[in-house]
């Protein structure tokens, strides 16, 4: 996978501690909507030492190929992050799979960028990485994450039980999946 790409409205990169700034601004600006659907943070997670090294670490797992954050910067406004996508737990022969990951600042939402970023990564990364599988987890009452997969081709396939430890405790998450059939 490249470090950059442009789609018709948007940048996505992958980013490094340099962007540490800009990369805690993001999660300052998003924090009240993503605490509501990520596990709980530590307290130094709003930091910009915790977010120089998380994107350091990140930056090195994608120079591995183990995991792949991309930063979402609207064309007009390139020096402002608007949201992310990333791939992460790729498991290799036989299974091919990895599990997608996402989010869009408030402001930002309904305007197509994340089926514009979902769409054009996940088709890069059955090309260039050979992934047959990609799975994505959302919690059942998640409209706007579960159209967005419906919109760029995921399936339902499954209700998994107790699946991701959230701020209130283990919850349930729907299962999706987009598959490479042409693999």
């Amino acid at each position: 996978m490249k470090f950059i790409y442009t789609t018709d409205r948007l940048y996505l990169r992958t980013l490094d501690e340099r962007s540490a700034d800009k990369i805690l601004e993001f999660y300052n600006a998003g924090r009240d909507v993503f605490s509501r659907v990520e596990s709980e943070k530590p307290s130094s997670f709003y930091t910009l030492s915790y977010q120089a090294t998380l994107a350091s670490m990140e930056f090195k797992a994608f120079l591995d190929g183990t995991y792949m954050r991309y930063y979402l910067f609207d064309i007009t406004e390139p020096d402002t992050i608007i949201g992310t996508v990333s791939f992460s737990y790729f498991m290799p022969m036989p299974y091919y799979s990895c599990i997608i990951g996402y989010k869009l600042l408030p402001g930002c939402c309904k305007k197509g960028y994340a089926t514009e970023a979902v769409s054009f990564l996940t088709g890069c990364l059955f090309k260039e990485h050979k992934v047959h599988r990609i799975e994505a987890f959302c919690l059942p009452d998640n409209t706007p994450s579960i159209n967005l997969l419906l919109r760029t081709g995921f399936e339902f396939e499954s209700v998994a039980k107790s699946a991701i430890r959230l701020k209130d405790g283990f919850t349930d998450h729907r299962r999706y999946v987009l598959i490479d059939y042409d693999s």
